[in-house]
Formats: structure tokens, sequence, C-alpha cells
């Protein structure tokens, strides 16, 4: 069955736009309209399509500057304005582009207002002109975009022109606007309108992420540095730990020497005394005797210094032991505590550098609970003969009340940390003082003497019934 020819479609009145002579045989207009989106009222439409394909290049340029400037959010909010007021200028084709904030804005330093003007580097005023002032005002009063026709005053330029606007919120809040300067007889259609809109919005989350990203960065150098100093602490909390340990395994071993080695060497010495004495030793036996009895004295000496620690310290020397206590000191309290060491560090009696470095740890306590200071200072001197100790603080001390309190016999309030030192400045046959630092606050001076009083006695040691404690 054959078929003839299509009837020519129906046009219908009124809904098309080419005229009746320059429709095409068998084209309906209506139907390429709605194909093409377009409309012409000629039978070409390479000029409408031609205004379509920029109207969609220009949008795309649009977000790639938009999105260039999201992406300095990481780098702070001065490169975020930066970066805005560089886009808005060349979007626009603008003579200058400004992004001015009505208050202090944090991370911005002091500048309120940002410029890029032409092909010049982007300037930073800290106070708006006060045409821009003006025009920040309206805007912001107005929330909504402000389209002006004079930039009278501006100093990025003497020529009049038109100005745009749009204001800036961040969380709500107005932060400032977004103003481009546009030459004379530039037609502002809503689609510019909707673009400077849209870069100020955009401008105002940028911003707020870059200071979150500022916080963020501040507080995870916060969280390096506290971790460090925790870390720090920890070192300094185990080797205190450990010194502990050792500190109790050394005097249980001393306790013991002394409640069963030490006894039986004074009981062997006193039974050799006691046969020196016997008017029925041989002359060549009492030789033997004596010879014995220094043994006996020099054992005793070295068990000495088995419970004052000097076997097993002999290798740490007194200004390491004060470098300890500071380091405990310091990690439990705000002080900061300096050692400074003069003179040649000679071997100290064990007994002596035990007391000494409690002096040194009960006067540091002190100057953190009393004295309120910042600072001290741990000065150790040696000398020939004498040993000489000086713990100093920036607090608000009296130096006569303290000198007051040490020397008391019956210590007053709650310095009864005096009353210790005193005791062993006089166990040591020392003298202690205090008196005023010349930069403020008080120094504590403890002077000792070198060497045990009759450890360079002569003549033979004896062990002549003495009792156990004064030996």
């Amino acid at each position: 069955m054959s078929m003839g020819p299509a009837p020519p479609l129906t046009e219908r009145r009124g809904t098309s736009t080419l005229p009746a002579g320059e429709r095409g045989p068998g084209v309906d207009p209506l139907a390429l309209e709605r194909l093409l989106g377009v409309t012409s009222s000629k039978p070409s439409f390479r000029a409408a399509w031609q205004d379509k394909s920029a109207w969609r290049d220009r949008t795309i340029e649009t977000l790639e500057w938009i999105s260039s400037a999201l992406c300095a959010a990481p780098t702070g909010p001065v490169a975020v304005c930066d970066a805005v007021v560089e886009a808005a200028a060349h979007l626009f084709g603008a003579r200058w582009a400004a992004m001015v904030f009505s208050g202090e804005y944090p991370g911005v330093g002091g500048a309120r207002v940002f410029v890029h003007a032409g092909d010049c580097v982007i300037e930073r005023w800290v106070l708006p002109p006060r045409m821009l002032a003006a025009l920040t005002e309206r805007t912001l009063a107005a929330q909504r975009p402000v389209l002006a026709e004079h930039d009278e005053g501006l100093e990025c330029g003497t020529l009049s022109g038109i100005l745009l606007t749009a204001p800036m919120s961040v969380q709500g809040d107005p932060a400032g606007i977004l103003a481009v300067g546009l030459p004379n007889g530039i037609e502002v259609a809503p689609g510019d309108v909707s673009t400077l809109v849209t870069l100020a919005n955009h401008a105002a989350v940028a911003l707020q992420n870059a200071c979150q990203f500022q916080e963020n960065k501040r507080r995870a150098a916060e969280l390096d540095r506290r971790g460090s100093e925790l870390q720090g602490t920890l070192r300094r909390l185990e080797q205190a730990g450990r010194r502990q340990l050792l500190s109790e395994e050394r005097n249980r071993i001393a306790r013991e020497l002394h409640d069963s080695v030490a006894q039986q060497l004074l009981t062997i010495g006193m039974n050799l005394e006691w046969c020196r004495r016997h008017p029925m030793t041989p002359p060549v036996m009492l030789k033997q005797v004596l010879a014995t009895q220094g043994l006996a004295r020099s054992a005793i000496n070295e068990i000495r210094e088995v419970i004052f620690g000097r076997v097993n310290d002999r290798q740490v020397e007194l200004p390491q032991m004060l470098r300890e206590v500071i380091e405990d000191v310091e990690a439990g309290t705000g002080l900061e505590v300096k050692l400074r060491v003069f003179g040649h560090t000679q071997p100290v009696p064990a007994g002596t550098q035990h007391a000494l470095v409690q002096i040194a740890r009960e006067a540091l306590f002190n100057v953190v609970r009393h004295a309120e200071a910042q600072h001290a200072w741990v000065t150790l001197r040696s000398h020939p003969e004498v040993v000489s100790l000086a713990v100093a603080d920036d607090g608000s001390g009296n130096h006569r009340e303290l000198q007051h309190q040490l020397s008391t016999t019956v210590p007053e309030g709650d310095h009864l940390g005096l009353q210790g030192i005193a005791e062993r400045v006089r166990g040591l046959g020392g003298a202690a003082w205090f008196e005023r630092r010349r930069a403020g606050g008080v120094k504590l001076r403890v002077e000792a003497p070198a060497r045990t009083i009759g450890s360079e006695s002569s003549g033979e040691p004896r062990v002549d019934g003495r009792s156990p404690a004064t030996l």
C-alpha cells in the first residue's frame, strides 16, 4: 500500500516567532525552538548559539576564579582576601576591586581594606577612604547589593564610574562588603549582580574556614608542645623512680651492714684493744694486734662510706647530684632553676655531700612554697678548705625574718625546713646565713669544711671502747 506525501504541519497562530515568509518548507518553528532553546527572527540560530556559548564560558570562568579564591583558605585569611579581590577585578574587568571590613577581623592583622587596582599589586589599608566607609555603611544597612554611579575620592583613581557592592556575612553577622569600580557606560546585568553576591558569600565562608585552619594549626602546635613537655616530664619521673628504687635498695644494704658487719667489726676492734692492753701479750703478738686493729678500723671506715653511698656513688660528683635535685624540683613545679659551678670540683666527704644536697633540696622547696618566685639559682663554689653553696631567688622573701627563723631553736610558723637546714649545717661544723639579693629576692649561703674534721689526723687509729654511734 503506497503512502502519499505527508501533509504539511498545521501552523499555530501566535505561537511562532518566525514570519510566514521566512519559514522553510516542512519546518515547524515551534518544535525547533523547543529543541534548541533559542529564538530568533531569522532562519539561522548561530547568533543566539554564540551568545549562549559565551555565557557558558563566562560562567565556567567565574566558577574557576571563585574556586581558586576558596582554595586559598588553608593559607590564611589574608591570602583569601587577596585572592577574592583579584578574582573580582578580573571577572568584572573592573578598574579596582576592594574588600572592606566593618571592624577588626581575626587573622588579617590591622588591615581593614584589601584593594586590587588594575595590574598593580594588592594593597592593604588600615582605614578605608571616606567614600568606601560610607558605601560600606550603606550596604550593610541595606543588607543587599548596592549600585552607585560615582566613586570620586577613592585613592585608586580619580575617574568617575559605576560602583557595585555586595554585603558579606560571617555566621550571620555582617562582616563587610565586596565592591568593584566599573568604567562609565558599562551596563550592569542581573547576572553580574548575582556573580558578585556569589563571590561575596563564598568569600565569607572561605574566611571562616581560613580562621578555623589557623586555629587548628595553633592548637596542633600547642598539643605538640604539651606532648613534648609531657614526654620530658615522663622521662624525669622515670629517672626519679629509678633513683628512688636505687636509693631504697642502698639504704637497705646500709642498714644490714650497720646492724651486722659494722657491729661485728666493732666487737673485733674492742677485743683487739683488750689484747693490746693485757700485760701478758708478747711484744711479737702486740705488733700483729696493732696491725689487725688498723685493718678493722679501715673496714669500719669503708662501711661508713657504703652507708653514706660513697662506694656506689663514687662516680657521681656533687654538681651532678645538685642537677638531679633541680630536675626533680622543675618537674613538679613551675620554678626555673639554674646551676652555676665555680672552682675545681674536688672529692667531698659523703656526709658533707649528702648534707649539702639535702640543704639545696629543702631551700628550693622553701622557695616554691613561700617566696612566690619565678626563677632560682643554685651556686656551688669549691675551695681547698671550704665548700660554699648558695640558693638565691627573685621572690618576695624578707632576709631578716628568714635569718631570725634560721637562728631560732624552736621553729616558728611553717618554716620547719629552716630548722632542718640549721641542724645539717651544725652537723657539718659550718655556717649558714641569709642575705638580700642585689637584683631582688633572697639568697641563702652555706659554707662547710671541705674535709671531715679529724679525717687528716695522724697516728694509729684507736678502737677504745667508744659507743658505736661515735664510730
